[in-house]
């Protein structure tokens, strides 16, 4: 299994790539605009003799074609894509829209015409639905409502339209996966996710040493540790079968925002709540609550089963390399 990870140095691309080339018998290909560094390398170290890297612009349509061509790509994971604030959708609107969109279509397109290819997953996001209305309480499904209020929800939907109706013209497995706030290491800030999360911010503190307050403590989240993505999209593509155009991926269940600060409290972190989120250093907001996301689906397509809890999660990420 020779597989393509668009986006593949990127935060998540690069949890995706190093859980994937673990797997016997895989070779993966990350492909991303960005450029290897030290970091990169240390990161993917125990599994470099199964990683390849190109630089690639997804927006780039014969690029996209040749690579997949000429490498003899039989899988590919596309997770390239800006993930933009509210602000740069007003300054960089065109930009979102050719990356999130048809740098889909570009990749869509190479898969539908390359014989080598057997299966296709699109990385989307849980911000298709949007903010809950009942407190984040009510695990969402993928067939309930969306609400597509920003440009990123907006073209992550259309791809997720787009490899639905190409999965149909070749007949070739084609799904998408919601992801949900995804934490854990290689959390860094680039032109493609200039924003880093709060437990990112959290983890850089406590490396630091250095006390912070907090403040958000009912925020919910199904925050969900990278290594568990890589593991719902390794049992994705292993799956005999896929009954469905869209599957939630996620650890399935929301978690307090101060569940959150104190797994970091409990690896060393000194941290003060306070009520002012105007006065913190890392905040949580009503309107960043997300639903936990409804994993039914995919455990009844795969052998998916999530491995790390929050506390679970924390104590990996400090021990792994980034």
């Amino acid at each position: 299994m020779k597989i393509l990870v668009t986006g593949g140095l990127g935060f998540v691309g690069i949890n995706i790539v190093r859980g994937l080339a673990a797997q016997p018998g895989v070779q993966v290909v990350a492909a991303d605009v960005l450029p290897w560094d030290e970091t990169i390398d240390r990161f993917l170290a125990p599994v470099h003799r199964q990683v390849s890297y190109h630089r690639l612009d997804v927006c780039d349509r014969v690029a996209v074609q040749e690579l997949v061509n000429r490498a003899a790509i039989t899988d590919i994971v596309h997770a390239a894509a800006i993930t933009a604030t509210e602000d740069e959708e007003r300054t960089r609107a065109a930009e979102i829209v050719a990356v999130n969109l048809q740098g889909s279509i570009h990749v869509l397109d190479a898969a539908l015409t390359a014989p080598s290819v057997v299966r296709m997953i699109v990385v989307s996001s849980s911000g298709v639905y949007g903010t809950p209305a009942n407190g984040a309480a009510q695990a969402v499904r993928e067939t309930d409502p969306l609400d597509l209020t920003n440009l990123y929800a907006i073209t992550k939907q259309s791809a997720e339209l787009l490899s639905a109706r190409y999965a149909v013209l070749s007949g070739k497995p084609m799904a998408a996966v919601r992801l949900p706030g995804i934490y854990g290491p290689m959390e860094r800030s680039h032109a493609s996710r200039r924003h880093t999360s709060a437990p990112g911010r959290l983890m850089a503190a406590l490396r630091a040493g250095q006390p912070v307050k907090v403040a958000g403590p009912d925020v919910l989240r199904d925050w969900t540790y990278a290594a568990d993505v890589a593991a719902g999209l390794w049992a994705l593509l292993t799956a005999p079968q896929w009954r469905h155009p869209v599957y939630n991926l996620s650890c399935g269940q929301a978690a307090p925002f101060s569940a959150v600060v104190q797994a970091f409290v409990d690896a060393g972190l000194h941290a003060a709540w306070i009520d002012d989120p105007d006065q913190a250093d890392i905040a949580m907001r009503p309107q960043q609550a997300r639903a936990p996301l409804d994993i039914a689906r995919i455990q009844a397509d795969t052998a998916f089963q999530p491995g790390f809890p929050i506390h679970a999660g924390v104590a990996a990420w400090r021990a792994a390399t980034g």
